[in-house]
């Protein structure tokens, strides 16, 4: 009778042991300190992905692909497969490529600005809200 009570203890007390470890280590959880920038860097890198998903799915890029002779869906594929830094410098070549972009202001403010000069220095009378500034 002593030998089947302390066998059950011993047991009990290992199944409860066996209990206690098995819980303790499914439930043990990682920390770690996250800084905001690379919350944000992460969710940002998201949103870009998304954003030239979208631009690659407007029907007209799609047929300016396939008249360049490139197949969409390889396309999306490689798109898919660009790192975070690459989806970063597609984005700024774009944002700095836009067709007729801030060029075209530019070069007219610099015309207008010389005839406005020439104007004033009696070279040209170009513009009839100016004086020359000889007169």
């Amino acid at each position: 009778m002593g030998f089947q009570r302390m066998v059950r203890g011993s047991l009990m007390t290992f199944i409860a042991a066996q209990m206690l470890l098995a819980t303790q280590l499914s439930t043990m959880a990682q920390a770690e300190m996250l800084s905001t920038n690379e919350v944000i860097s992460k969710y940002a890198s998201y949103a870009d992905r998304d954003f030239l998903l979208s631009e690659l799915n407007r029907q007209e890029i799609r047929d300016e692909l396939v008249a360049r002779g490139v197949d969409p869906k390889e396309a999306e594929t490689r798109l898919n497969a660009l790192s975070n830094e690459e989806i970063a410098s597609v984005l700024q070549q774009m944002e700095h490529d836009t067709a007729g972009g801030n060029g075209i202001v530019g070069a007219l403010l610099t015309v207008f600005i010389i005839l406005l000069v020439t104007d004033l220095l009696c070279l040209t009378k170009v513009f009839p809200f100016t004086r020359c500034a000889g007169r």
